[in-house]
Parts: structure tokens; sequence; C-alpha cells
């Protein structure tokens, strides 16, 4: 069974393997090739995101505090950015630290959007 990708570096080593270029590489230049190494920091420039569908529990939050918030302009709160936040870190795998940029956090409820109609047709 083939591992998923976690970044570029992962896809070009698959690729490369693939078509007989690491044969030819490991020929030339001996197993210890630096192609490893190379594969690894390419992964960490160009992670591929690993986005989770959302729960039901996330869903609900998202569809009766997050839309309402988002269309009407008003403030979310405290406790509810910190579950806004939460649900991003937690749908993207990505650690986000909280801010007050009003398009940075646009942003993030555009994703999260996209993720909550992917789910919705997913149910």
């Amino acid at each position: 069974m083939k591992k998923k990708s976690k970044g570029l570096g992962d896809t070009i080593q698959k690729v490369s393997e693939a078509t007989g270029v690491e044969k030819v590489v490991k020929k030339f230049f001996g197993e210890d090739c630096g192609c490893d190494k190379r594969r690894e920091r390419l992964n960490k420039m160009f992670p591929y995101r690993d986005i989770k569908q959302m729960t039901p529990e996330q869903m609900t939050f998202f569809k009766d505090v997050l839309q309402p918030a988002y269309r009407s302009g008003k403030n979310l709160g405290k406790n509810n950015a910190t579950e806004f936040y939460q649900l991003y870190q937690e749908v993207f795998n990505k650690k986000m630290k909280r801010t007050n940029c009003s398009s940075c956090n646009k942003n993030m409820y555009l994703e999260l959007l996209k993720v909550y109609e992917s789910s919705c047709e997913n149910e």
C-alpha cells in the first residue's frame, strides 16, 4: 500500500522511482545520494495540507454561530473566537496565531466555508 505524500519531496520521490530516475541516480552517486535529505527539506518547504471533514458538532457551530456572525458583521466574542481558531486548527491541522486582522480572519472563515459545504455534501 502506497503511503500518502506529506509534501512535494514525497511526490518527486514517487515520480523518480516510477520513471526509473531514482535507480540511475543511485547507480551514479551511490545509495547515500542526498535524496532523502532533499525530500525531507522539500516536504518542509512545500507541505501538503491534511484537511479533515467537519464533525457534526463542528458543522453545527459553523452554521449556528460563525455564519450568522460573519453575515451580520458582528464580533464573535472571546469564547466563540477561541472555538473558531480551534475549529480551524482541527480541520486544517495547522496552528494559527490569534489575530485581530479582519482580512486574515475572513480568509480563515472562507476556507472553513468550503470545508463546511463539502462536509454537507458528504453527509
